[in-house]
């Protein structure tokens, strides 16, 4: 009877383990652990038919506790098995296998439970000890070697699988396998000691518990932290840092590779007095603190200073989650190459400063020389629209107007952001009406909004002060490009002015535009960049009206903000602190208050020819078009890259004259699409584009395309481009 104590008392402690190892395999979330959780429910359903083969009463009870036992046995593998397939990374196989096999273990569980009616795989017998305790024990039917041979079938799978993840892999995952196959081993090696003992009793069951906590224990605690110590040692020792533990005494603990490589110390070369541990405690000493940072350089042999290595050396201490100190480290950083970067990139800033200087000198020189004869060219012009009434001469001149416009309104931009780079632009203070700068800006502005069918809308504070003191020009500048730009990028509705006053002119612009992304705003002050280049690449301008704007406000110390939302439209705010003259309210705003030219002669003629010329601009259409009437060239005209591309595909030319910068498609994109599809693949294709840098011809060229253009084009140039391309029979020569 003492016996069947003993064996009941040590199956309750294997139970009591297996419940706390489930409870832990339940935190754990992966496929494997749920196997090995299985395989350890099992295991403890395998010890209470145990504990009742002990305590059975007759020869029935002990035949259906066995069945019990020997049928959970089968599942007890199955998941083991199933952890050791999972836990060496192989899913698709377990995938594979666990329906066959399953299959296989129900038709093997379901042999053993109907043993009492068959009594096909055991029989029971009973025996006596010396005390005259019963006990009963199982004989076996070779159906019974059957089922074994299922269980040990499914094992050696499981442990094949460990044995190729050893042989596959290396250092430390090699180890963490060899620790389940240990574990696995042990297990077997417990059950032949067993058996060797021939006890009265099974308690093999016990031993599945006992693996079942010691592969826990492996996977959970012991892989886990030596990967960690693993890793961390090699990461450590691989940093591009240097690193020196100390313990609390300032013993030598532990140093990387890059201190022994840079300054030779390790566990024998080691001493407070080392360089560079000595020069950063003096440095804490003399600072009167126990952690800091200093900088130290390790000079070369030969005394080149070229050669001498920079240092950042960091001391700290280390402490435990108490607080208490128990060590310390030095981290050390190489800063020799930055240390020689940040050298070369102070004497590149002094170049730049004086470069820079030179070309804001050059380009407020060039602009000024530019703008001097274009006036003329206006004023000419501006003779020729009021002396003449030929529809035609006022067409070309209107043309001229509008393109001169835009060519003084750049040159303007490039002048300003000169003198404002070079530092030459002065506040000049002086006493105004701000209902002049309104006025002026409204009559400025007024035909541009009325030509895109846009409001220009003034409000301004009937309160404020009648007159301020200011630099007019600057503000009216301010607001002038804030106004042409929210018309330049509105197409539907207009725009609205406010002005008031509240210890500082307050000027707000508000369109019903297309509206800025909020990423982009940032962008918006920065000097030739435009915002959404591509969208908005028909619009005429440098990219400098806001970058100008946004220095002057600075220069007039003010503050600039902006309120956007894409698709709706944007506000833009200046506020200018300006000196009351009159404090007397301003009141309603009321709108009210040369050489001969030579006879041209074309250079040939080509009645047969067509040619197709691609520009996203009118004016540009309408000149190259205007050129080539004497030589009697059919011309067809596209606005953009998709029109060009359809018209090529009905469509055959002689040549197509293809401008670059477009909206959409631009001429690169296009003539790709030309040379792949339609009636054109072959046609010979000219770049006429104002993109006239050095190398871009060359450029052009490598691209495919047959000849280069530069705008303005000379009537000279392009003729002799269209004689050179033109299909020679096609060609009369004038």
């Amino acid at each position: 009877m003492l016996t069947k104590i003993i064996y009941v008392i040590v199956d309750c402690f294997a139970i009591i383990s297996l419940i706390f190892t489930v409870r832990a395999l339940t935190r754990l979330g992966s496929q494997a652990c749920l196997c090995l959780k299985k395989a350890m429910i099992s295991a403890i359903v395998a010890i209470i038919a145990n504990i009742c083969v002990a305590l059975s009463v007759n020869r029935l009870s002990a035949e259906i506790a066995y069945c019990a036992y020997f049928a959970t046995i089968d599942w007890i593998l199955f998941y083991l098995g199933g952890f050791c397939v999972l836990y060496t990374e192989h899913e698709h196989s377990y995938h594979n296998l666990k329906i066959s096999f399953g299959f296989a273990m129900g038709v093997d569980s379901l042999s053993i439970l109907l043993n009492p009616f068959f009594h096909h795989s055991f029989y029971i017998y009973e025996t006596t000890d010396k005390t005259g305790s019963i006990f009963y024990q199982t004989g076996f039917y070779p159906a019974y070697y059957m089922h074994l041979a299922v269980d040990y079938i499914i094992l050696l799978v499981a442990v094949s699988y460990i044995i190729y993840r050893i042989a596959t892999m290396y250092g430390f995952y090699r180890t963490k396998y060899v620790i389940i196959i240990s574990v696995l081993a042990f297990i077997v090696i417990l059950n032949i000691a067993y058996m060797a003992l021939k006890m009265v009793l099974d308690a093999s069951v016990v031993f599945y518990a006992v693996g079942g906590v010691l592969i826990y224990i492996s996977i959970n605690v012991f892989v886990p932290r030596s990967l960690m110590i693993s890793s961390i040692g090699r990461a450590v020792d691989g940093m591009t840092e240097g690193l020196i533990l100390l313990d609390i005494a300032n013993n030598y603990i532990y140093s990387n590779s890059f201190v022994k490589e840079h300054f030779g110390i390790d566990a024998e070369t080691f001493n407070i007095d080392k360089e560079p541990v000595a020069t950063v405690m003096r440095a804490l000493e003399d600072d009167g603190s126990s952690i800091g940072e200093t900088v130290y350089i390790k000079h070369s042999e030969d005394g080149n200073q070229k050669k001498d290595r920079h240092y950042r050396i960091k001391y700290n201490e280390i402490q435990e989650k108490k607080n208490r100190i128990i060590g310390s480290y030095f981290l050390i950083e190489d800063t020799t190459e930055e240390v020689f970067f940040l050298n070369e990139i102070r004497q590149a800033q002094i170049a730049a400063d004086k470069a820079n200087e030179a070309k804001s000198t050059f380009l407020a020189n060039m602009s000024h020389e530019i703008r001097t004869p274009l006036n003329s060219v206006l004023g000419l012009n501006e003779m020729i629209l009021r002396s003449t009434t030929d529809p035609k001469l006022r067409e070309y001149a209107e043309g001229i107007k509008t393109s001169s416009d835009i060519l003084l309104s750049l040159i303007n931009d490039v002048l300003d952001f000169s003198k404002i780079e070079a530092r030459k632009m002065d506040v000049a203070i002086a006493p105004y009406n701000p209902h002049d700068l309104l006025r002026e800006c409204y009559f400025c502005f007024e035909q541009m909004a009325q030509k895109k069918d846009l409001y220009i809308k003034i409000e301004c504070e009937e309160s404020m002060p009648s007159m301020l003191s200011g630099d007019y020009k600057l503000i009216n500048q301010v607001l002038s490009n804030i106004v042409s730009n929210a018309i330049k990028y509105t197409s539907e509705g207009g725009v609205t002015i406010k002005m008031s006053f509240k210890d500082a002119l307050i000027i707000s612009v508000k369109d019903t535009g297309m509206g800025i992304k909020e990423d982009d705003i940032p962008l918006l002050f920065d000097a030739f960049k435009r915002v959404n280049e591509k969208q908005n690449a028909s619009i005429q301008g440098t990219g400098l009206g806001l970058a100008i704007t946004k220095e002057l406000v600075d220069l007039m110390k003010g503050t600039i903000d902006i309120e956007s939302e894409l698709g709706k439209g944007s506000v833009f705010s200046v506020h200018l602190p300006q000196v009351v003259k009159d404090s007397r309210a301003i009141g309603p705003f009321s709108k009210q208050s040369s050489k001969s030219s030579e006879i041209y002669h074309e250079s040939f003629k080509a009645p047969e020819a067509k040619i197709l010329l691609v520009d996203d601009v009118p004016m540009n259409l309408m000149v190259v078009e205007g050129l080539l009437r004497p030589t009697e060239v059919k011309v067809d005209k596209a606005s953009g890259g998709d029109e060009a591309i359809e018209l090529c595909k009905s469509v055959r030319y002689d040549l197509i004259l293809l401008d670059h910068r477009m909206p959409d498609k631009d001429g690169v994109e296009t003539f790709n699409i030309i040379k792949e599809e339609g009636q054109n693949t072959d046609t010979p294709v000219i770049m006429l584009t104002a993109n006239a840098l050095n190398g871009v011809e060359e450029e052009y060229k490598n691209i495919g395309f047959a000849d280069y253009l530069s705008k303005p084009t000379k009537p000279a140039d392009l003729e002799a481009a269209l004689v050179k391309h033109l299909p020679s029979e096609k060609v009369i020569k004038m």
